[in-house]
This record gives structure tokens, C-alpha cells and sequence, in this order.
């Protein structure tokens, strides 16, 4: 069950300018070194699957439950460019856990259209004297829903939208972090991670 809500910041065609608004946020965090960087697609199509595995050979699953195939057997055909690929769509993409900045720029550049995520944990949202808020790093996130306005990424769409997640009832601090870097909710607060 979920324990986060989210806020939905920005909703841009850009996926680079719905990035920048990404970084502007995890530059107000408290981060202890510790912040992470998650990726994760689905419905991909073969394209999609061979330039994120190409960039990333460890990290692309899917498309395999129909045909039987296991997922070292996917990777080879990725590897080998097989024209069975095809066949074989949607692929998805998984790649947890990795170092804030190491994948984020070519994942963004290597994604086409299916709906995806980009999101970053670990560190904590900052306190708010005027608010009467301390530290909090319970359910701190930030995400990117692309080619989605969904945080489940599951609904396709023609923009990206920037999530603020946070701890439940943490209301106040996401409208005034939104403040920090110019922006205004653009939907309702939701249920989160």
C-alpha cells in the first residue's frame, strides 16, 4: 500500500525542460550523498529495446511471457539484431538504484514514445521554518512520468509531467517546494509509491 501522495508540478512537451525542473528540485534536497536515480519503460518497441540495451546490456526484460523465451535469450536476440525482434514486442526496461547523474541524460535521449519513468529517491525534502516543518525524508521523491501524465506511467499522453512525491498530509511542503523553483500545482494531489 501506498504511503506517498504526490503533486503534480509541470505538464511540458519538453521532456529536457520537464529534466532541468527535475534537477532544480534535487538541488533543494538534503541529499547526504545517497540520492538514486531509477529508470523504467514499458511497451517498447523493438527500436526502443535495442538503443536502451545497447546503452545498458543488463537491463532490458519483457516481451518473452507469450513466446517462452527466457530473458538471456531476448538480450542475444537484442545483441544480434534478429529480425525475430519484432515479434517479440512490447519489451520493458528496468534499471534501479544508480548513481544521481549517471543515466539520466541518455535514458532521456535514448526513449522514443512509450510511457516510461524516470524518478529519484534517497534523499531528504528540506525543512520549512515559516511552515513549522523539520527535515523529512519519508517517501521524498521526484519523478518524471514520460509520454505519460500519469505516475503509473500507464496512461499514454503527448507531454511529461513532473511528480513532487511526499509523506502523506505533507501538503504544504510540496505547494511551497512547487514555490521554490516557480511552479504552481498543475493537478490534484494523488496517491504515490
Amino acid at each position: 500500500m501506498s504511503t506517498s501522495n504526490v503533486l503534480p508540478v509541470l505538464r511540458t512537451p519538453n521532456r529536457w525542460v520537464a529534466y532541468d525542473t527535475a534537477r532544480r528540485l534535487l538541488d533543494i534536497t538534503v541529499h547526504g550523498g545517497s540520492t538514486e536515480a531509477h529508470a523504467y519503460a514499458d511497451d517498447l518497441t523493438a527500436a526502443e529495446a535495442r538503443r536502451l540495451f545497447e546503452a545498458h546490456p543488463d537491463h532490458v526484460y519483457g516481451g518473452v511471457s507469450d513466446q517462452g523465451l527466457g530473458y538471456e535469450e531476448v538480450r542475444r536476440l537484442l545483441a544480434a539484431g534478429d529480425p525475430r525482434l519484432e515479434s517479440l514486442a512490447p519489451f520493458s526496461f528496468q534499471l534501479d538504484e544508480q548513481p544521481l547523474g549517471s543515466i539520466e541524460e541518455r535514458f532521456l535521449a535514448l526513449l522514443g514514445s512509450s510511457p516510461a519513468s524516470l524518478s529519484w529517491k534517497g534523499f531528504a525534502w528540506p525543512a520549512v521554518p515559516e511552515l513549522g516543518l523539520d527535515p523529512r525524508g519519508k517517501d521524498a521523491g521526484v519523478q518524471i512520468a514520460l509520454n505519460s501524465d500519469t505516475v503509473d506511467y500507464d496512461r499514454p499522453a503527448d507531454d511529461h509531467t513532473v511528480f513532487l512525491h511526499f509523506r502523506a498530509g505533507d501538503v504544504r511542503r510540496a505547494e511551497w517546494l512547487a514555490r521554490q523553483v516557480g511552479l504552481t500545482p498543475v493537478g490534484p494531489v494523488g496517491s504515490g509509491w
